[in-house]
């Protein structure tokens, strides 16, 4: 069975990662982008419609038109989260600091904060993904990070802050 996928985009960016995707999947899958356009409708009579198009194009209508019945998809793809917590024997001002220059050079801008945690967004080539950031402490700081996305963008994030994490703290 086939699927139409409907997706919306914002930037010229995100439009050239989805082609790199369908490129990506035609090796594996029958993926087609049409030219042209497409059309989603639900009516009563589909057939006036159809009639009503069929005289607006110029040419062979059956070479330019595919007709297909489609029904919603209520399957939802699962995102993933990975929650990484570390005690740094650092004051929080310099834990924080630490952060935001760790999070700045994976490219991610913040999206939101309130006295308890930041929250980041970041595109990587692994995908996209989501970062909430809690820091507490006194003396010495208790740290998470909950990651989420999709893809294998949140184990490369995890694996990246760990790793930077684990050399900050000292071991």
């Amino acid at each position: 069975m086939g699927y139409i996928v409907f997706v919306g985009y914002d930037t010229d960016a995100e439009r050239k990662r989805i082609d790199y995707l369908i490129d990506k999947w035609s090796a594996r899958a029958v993926v087609r982008k049409p030219r042209g356009t497409v059309i989603y409708i639900e009516a009563e009579n589909p057939s006036e419609f159809l009639e009503e198009l069929f005289s607006k194009i110029e040419g062979d209508v059956e070479e330019k038109v595919e007709l297909y019945e489609a029904k919603p998809v209520k399957k939802k793809v699962e995102g993933k989260k990975r929650i990484l917590e570390y005690t740094v024997p650092e004051e929080k001002k310099v834990v924080e600091r630490f952060i935001d220059y760790l999070l700045s050079k994976l490219n991610a801008g913040l999206v939101g904060s309130d006295p308890v945690a930041k929250t980041y967004s970041l595109y990587t080539r692994k995908g996209r993904a989501t970062i909430k950031v809690i820091t507490k402490g006194n003396g010495s700081s208790h740290v998470v990070f909950e990651i989420e996305g999709f893809g294998e963008a949140v184990d490369f994030l995890a694996g990246r802050i760990d790793e930077e994490l684990k050399l900050f703290a000292g071991g």
